[in-house]
């Protein structure tokens, strides 16, 4: 059996500045800060073996904390482009109040058919779901009798637990989002998947 522990990183410049960050590469926040040490203290009791990030330094940051908090050296972080945050083109960077001005047939994709969100120049909502879910069968193939932990992002965390539900991706708009350092937890073997907590954020009250 495989132990996978998703984490969505800490807070960012684009979560307290309201812009969307896709594929720019932000500073955490001193609440950021905060919210990590809140998590590493939440998984001290779990038995990581393996640690796995998205590149992007929010979620890279996170990754070596939890990393340094099992002993697990930093270099041995396994960074995966597939962990990534969605690239949304044109949209990265902007502010979320332009957004829903200037594009407001995607805004409305976004909130209530992300499956078929695609903005100019975006990898689109489809290719995120498909390779969420090639990392969730990876993170299982390669990881039998382990426990891993996963720093990855809102939108890849989303669709990864809609691939571990056996959701299609046009039932993607029924999963909840996870806020900042939200922590899920999935249990696996060759022939089954479960999740058995989904964005619990009991760690951060009062943060």
């Amino acid at each position: 059996m495989t132990k996978i522990i998703l984490v969505r990183h800490c807070q960012a410049e684009g979560n307290e500045k309201r812009f969307f960050q896709g594929r720019k590469d932000t500073d955490i926040t001193e609440k950021g800060k905060r919210q990590i040490e809140a998590t590493v203290n939440r998984l001290l009791s779990e038995p990581i073996d393996v640690v796995y990030s998205s590149p992007l330094k929010r979620a890279l940051i996170t990754a070596k904390s939890i990393a340094a908090s099992h002993s697990i050296p930093e270099n041995n972080i396994i960074l995966d482009d597939d962990l990534m945050e969605i690239d949304a083109g044109i949209w990265d960077g902007l502010l979320i109040k332009d957004i829903e001005r200037l594009y407001p047939e995607e805004s409305d994709n976004w909130d209530n058919h992300p499956e078929r969100f695609a903005p100019e120049g975006s990898e689109g909502m489809e290719n995120v779901y498909i390779r969420t879910g090639r990392m969730l069968k990876k993170l299982i193939n390669d990881n039998g009798g382990k426990c891993v932990c996963v720093i990855s992002h809102g939108c890849a965390i989303r669709n990864m637990l809609c691939n571990a539900f056996g959701k299609s991706l046009n039932e993607l708009k029924n999963v909840p989002w996870g806020t900042n350092c939200a922590v899920s937890m999935i249990i696996a073997d060759d022939d089954w998947v479960e999740v058995v907590i989904e964005n619990d954020i009991s760690h951060l009250d009062g943060i």
